[in-house]
Formats: C-alpha cells, sequence, structure tokens
C-alpha cells in the first residue's frame, strides 16, 4: 500500500491483520453453527444480533471515532468513558424490554447475552479509542485478535460439549470480558503513562460536559444505528415471513460480506485521524489523495466480491456451509453485489466523519432505513432472501451515492479557506460551550 507515509501503511497493516482473524473467526462461528447445528440455529443467532446490536450501537454514539479525531483535546478520556458507562446499562434495559415483550423465552435468552457481548464491546471500544488517537494501531488490533480467536475458540467448544446455543454464546461473552480486563484496560494506561499524559483512566461526570459530548455526538450515534439496520430490517422481516431457517441461510451468505468490509474497516481506521488533521489544516490535496486511493480499494473489493460469487459462488458455498446454501447461488450473486456498493460508502463515510458532517450522516442513515424498510415490505414476503438481497441493493445505492455528494460538498468547503471551514465544522460544537 502507497496510502501515504510509513507509519499509516504500519497502522493499516496492524488493522488488517485484526479485523481478518477478528472477522474470520467470527465467521468461524456461523459456520461451526450451520455445520454442527441447522439453518435453524444460524436463523437463532442471527436474530439475537439482529435485534441486540442497533441498540447497543445507538447507545455507543460513535464516541471512539470522536475521541480519535478530537486532535484539539476539547474533552478528556474521563468525558467519554463517563458517559459511555451512562447509556450502557440503558441499553441493556431497552433490549431486555424489546426481548420480552416480543420474543418467546429461549430467544430472549440469546438476545439478552447478545446485549452483554455488545456492551463488552462498547467498553473495549472507548480505550481503543484513546489507543487510536496516539496512533498506536497495534492495541486495538491485538485486541481485536484476541476477542476472535478466544470468542470462536470458546463459543465452538461449548456448542461441541452442549450442542445449546446459549452455553456457547456464555462462552463468547467470556471471552470478550476476559481481552477487556487483561487486554484493553492494562495497555491504555501503559500507553498514558508512555505519553507521560496528565489524563485519568477514571470516568469522569461533569453534567455540562457530559450533556455537550452527546449533543454532539448524537447525530453519529443514530447514524450508526441506522447503519446496522441495514442488517436487521431485512433480517427481522425475512425471519417473519419466512422463518428462522430461511434467515439462516440468509444470513450465512451475507456474512461474507464481511471479507471485503474487513479491509474496508482497516483502511478506514488506520486513516481516520490522519484524514482528520488533513481536513482541518486545509490540505485539499492530502486529504483527497487519501480519499480516491481508499475508494479505489473499495471498488476492487466489491468487484472482486462479485466475480467470486459469479464464478464460484455455489462451489464456496458448498465448501463453507453445505449444499443447502449453494442452491441459493443467485441470492448470494445479489448479496455480493450489494456488498460492493456498501464497502463505497462505508469509505466515504469515513471520509465524511473526519470532515466533521455529522449531521448529514444521520439524515443519510434514516433514510437509508426508511428505503429498507419500504422495499422490505414490497419485496420480502413475495419473493423471501431474494426480495431481502435485492432491498439490500436498493439501500447500497442510496448510501454510496448520497455519501459522495457529502464528500463533494466538504471539499468545495475546505477550498473556500481555513476560516470558513473551522466556522464550519465548530457550529455545532460551539453551540453547547
Amino acid at each position: 500500500m502507497s496510502v501515504d507515509a510509513p507509519s499509516l501503511r504500519r497502522n493499516f497493516s496492524w488493522m488488517f491483520v485484526g479485523n481478518v482473524l477478528y472477522a474470520a473467526c467470527l465467521w468461524g462461528i456461523i459456520s461451526a453453527l450451520a455445520k454442527l447445528g441447522s439453518p435453524e440455529a444460524v436463523g437463532r443467532y442471527a436474530l439475537a444480533s439482529a435485534v441486540a446490536t442497533p441498540v447497543m450501537l445507538f447507545a455507543n454514539l460513535q464516541l471512539r471515532p470522536i475521541l480519535a479525531t478530537d486532535s484539539e483535546g476539547k474533552y478528556a478520556f474521563g468525558d467519554f468513558l463517563g458517559l459511555r458507562l451512562i447509556c450502557l446499562p440503558a441499553a441493556i434495559l431497552l433490549i431486555a424490554l424489546i426481548a420480552v415483550w416480543v420474543y418467546p423465552g429461549p430467544q430472549v435468552a440469546a438476545i439478552m447475552l447478545f446485549a452483554c457481548l455488545r456492551a463488552i464491546d462498547g467498553l473495549s471500544d472507548i480505550y481503543h479509542g484513546y489507543g487510536q488517537k496516539q496512533e498506536r494501531i497495534d492495541l486495538m488490533a491485538r485486541s481485536l485478535a484476541f476477542k476472535g480467536l478466544g470468542s470462536l475458540v470458546l463459543f465452538v467448544a461449548l456448542f461441541i460439549a452442549t450442542g445449546d446455543l446459549i452455553a456457547a454464546l456464555v462462552g463468547q461473552v467470556s471471552a470478550g470480558l476476559l481481552v477487556f480486563l487483561m487486554w484493553d484496560l492494562p495497555r491504555t494506561r501503559a500507553v498514558m503513562r508512555e505519553r507521560s499524559s496528565n489524563e485519568s483512566m477514571r470516568p469522569r461526570w461533569t453534567p455540562n460536559r457530559l450533556r455537550s459530548l452527546a449533543w454532539l455526538a448524537l447525530p453519529l450515534g443514530l447514524a450508526m444505528m441506522f447503519i446496522q439496520l441495514r442488517n436487521t430490517i431485512p433480517r427481522l422481516m425475512l425471519e417473519r415471513s419466512c422463518g428462522e431457517a430461511e434467515l439462516g441461510l440468509f444470513a450465512a451468505m451475507a456474512y461474507l460480506i464481511v471479507v471485503g468490509n474487513t479491509v474496508v474497516l482497516a483502511l478506514s481506521q488506520s486513516s481516520l485521524a490522519r484524514l482528520s488533521r488533513a481536513y482541518a489544516s486545509a490540505d485539499v490535496s492530502r486529504y483527497m489523495s487519501i480519499v480516491w486511493r481508499l475508494f479505489a480499494m473499495g471498488a476492487i473489493l466489491g468487484l472482486a466480491g462479485l466475480l467470486v460469487a459469479a464464478l464460484a459462488g455455489d462451489r464456496l458455498l458448498t465448501l463453507l456451509y453445505d449444499e443447502a446454501y449453494a442452491r441459493q447461488g443467485a441470492v448470494f450473486l445479489v448479496i455480493m453485489a450489494a456488498g460492493g456498493g456498501y464497502y463505497l460508502g462505508s469509505i466515504l463515510g469515513t471520509a465524511a466523519t473526519a470532515a466533521g458532517a455529522y449531521k448529514e450522516q444521520l439524515f443519510i442513515q434514516g433514510v437509508h432505513a426508511l428505503l429498507l424498510a419500504v422495499a422490505g415490505v414490497i419485496l420480502i414476503p413475495a419473493h423471501g432472501m431474494s426480495g431481502a438481497a435485492w432491498s439490500m441493493i436498493i439501500g447500497a445505492l442510496w448510501v454510496a451515492a448520497s455519501y459522495g455528494v457529502v464528500v463533494g460538498r466538504s471539499v468545495r468547503r475546505l477550498k473556500k479557506g481555513p476560516l470558513l471551514q473551522d466556522e464550519s465544522n465548530a457550529e455545532g460544537v460551539d453551540r453547547e460551550h
């Protein structure tokens, strides 16, 4: 890669390795369920994720990228941690109410364990944000690798021993907690000492600071929840219309989008702080150079996934899962096409985040969720998995196109001069101070 300086290449390498291992291990869990269990088990696992994940992502309020891009130090680490510790218990309570109200007992247990898993991820996420701000991407990458390997080993071992999805999920939650306590906490403390930082790892509970930070982060939190709804809405509708077995088939195929998204995440996370600094300093050429290189990589990944699905999709699905999945090759092709669109949207979304375009993202993702819901209502009851896949295509086209417009507008503002740019970026924050 020649995206930028050697340190950026090193950061990308760490994030690529960490994300690849993490995604491979999570895919290993899906594959183990498909081979050792049944499509219904895969569907129950996917449904638990679909219910719990959007709420937890909203509660996270995207504080990690805000912390990582807070180059002026407007907020202390303790402010971010304090707000996260307030939001997570509230999110768990809301998920519990939804689960008990809508789903039967066995599914409630799976949903609540997934909520606990996402809460632990949310705690790790804040500490990762501090490392990302210091360009110590290796800390987050290693954490993801450890968590993925531990989750895979404990999940599969307990599922083989008990044949019970709930017991296996307990193992996955335990792996995440161990990594948080034994890696994220001590390593972040060590980095703070290395930097001779005056910051404390203790949460801060100053009401005005928490309110200001929450208001700043709210648009991104809502946007991230809406982003997750691209998985949740089709899956919930598919489960309601066709049952857990068909949801399991669809979710297993859709998870293969993660292969490309792993690279996209590594590129985005390792470039975010540098993109933010380039934009803040009104360095148009540097900002656009990084954006175009990231965009090119996303396009290549999307085309590669589409070619694999077209030329070898049936054989790949048979190898990874079994013949029941391979019979859905046409659906798999549409899913991978949607994945390519989402790769481009994700990269452009990172560029928009670096430019401080938070409120625009809320609009984009809100419309995205609405489009998915409308398309799902029209397509899924009549066409099942195929309808769910085509609803993803509609959502992906909207996200990529609209983020492209936002990035273009941000660059035009940047060219007007640093003074106007600083006023534009500070508008939402200054209103709170």
